[in-house]
């Protein structure tokens, strides 16, 4: 009980300060990193309990997205109901990919959901008549319309996906407690002693791999709004399949912040190597990649496991000091 109580007393606070920030740069800011946690958090269900590592996640982004858009662009239909839609089409989609990949391990599973995210991008771009090709699909509106989900003012999407965060986090930390979530390590750690428990493994699995679609798929939808264009080489593109699953690993996959502070740190950097030397010249994909393998090589379970490995050091000091001081 204590946990969800800690997650919506961060979420407040986050969400006050938020609306209070003067600076509308910091809260698009701020908004992107939130969407990014928030796929990372949903990549986390499927990566982090089952320990399946997709590379293609970006599809689960881009569907719902497209479909809500050009629903709506075309064919009037609420961005709520083709939210709805788009969300149902991206669980469909991981049904299906999950049916027939989820069965390989290791690497080949990496490679065939890494396959299917190239298929994705490329089958929006072939069909540019519909899509818009690379051009993508612009969103135009100049007037609040929450049915729509349009706002003016960038405060409203930073509430909506901090909320969002903070709901997947509080869901994820109710599935790792769950008879679910017990299924899912047990076949993490084996999936023959699963099997032999009577656990179903595929069944787990795939169901596992959907849940994390729909939960991408919840952040694809309003991140295409919040940005007011679905572009195909952003949203279905391997960069942010990688980002997805990178800022995962780096934070921690085996912590239920570690996607968050993932997130945060990727930011941080891209924003700080953008303002210093400029979006030109790949100075923030240089410093991102030293400074993953820094992470990598002092350890490889991320971020939160050295801040854990420095908090338990200085305990222990502390510990030692205060024994000394006593005798």
């Amino acid at each position: 009980m204590k946990r969800p109580l800690v997650i919506i007393a961060v979420w407040a606070i986050c969400a006050v300060t938020g609306v209070l920030l003067e600076n509308n740069y910091v809260v698009t800011v701020a908004t992107a990193t939130a969407f990014l946690a928030l796929w990372g958090q949903s990549w986390n269900v499927l990566g982090g309990l089952s320990g399946n590592i997709s590379l293609g996640h970006s599809m689960f982004v881009a569907v719902p997205a497209y479909v809500t858009v050009l629903l709506f662009q075309k064919a009037d239909v609420s961005p709520l109901l083709g939210a709805l839609l788009g969300i149902a089409a991206a669980v469909a989609l991981a049904a299906v990919i999950g049916t027939a990949t989820l069965r390989l391990r290791g690497p080949y599973f990496s490679l065939a959901t890494l396959s299917a995210g190239a298929v994705t991008l490329s089958l929006i771009l072939h069909y540019s008549e519909l899509t818009g090709g690379p051009s993508g699909v612009p969103i135009t509106f100049a007037h609040d319309a929450p049915e729509k989900l349009e706002f003016t003012n960038v405060r409203a999407y930073y509430l909506i996906a901090v909320t969002l965060l903070a709901a997947v986090t509080l869901l994820l930390d109710v599935l790792k407690r769950s008879r679910f979530g017990y299924y899912i390590a047990a076949i993490k750690s084996s999936e023959a002693a699963a099997a032999a428990a009577g656990i179903r493994v595929a069944r787990i699995k795939v169901l596992a791999f959907c849940v994390s679609a729909a939960l991408t798929a919840l952040g694809g939808v309003f991140y295409a709004f919040f940005i007011g264009f679905a572009d195909p080489n952003f949203l279905a593109g391997l960069t942010l399949s990688i980002t997805i699953a990178l800022i995962a690993v780096v934070g921690g996959t085996g912590y239920l912040v570690g996607p968050i502070v993932g997130a945060i740190f990727y930011q941080t950097i891209d924003a700080a190597a953008n303002a210093m030397f400029g979006a030109a010249g790949g100075w923030d994909v240089m410093i991102l990649g030293f400074s993953v393998v820094a992470i990598v090589m002092t350890d490889p379970r991320g971020l939160c496991a050295m801040a854990q490995h420095v908090w338990n050091a200085v305990l222990h000091r502390h510990a030692v000091r205060a024994a000394t001081e006593v005798r």
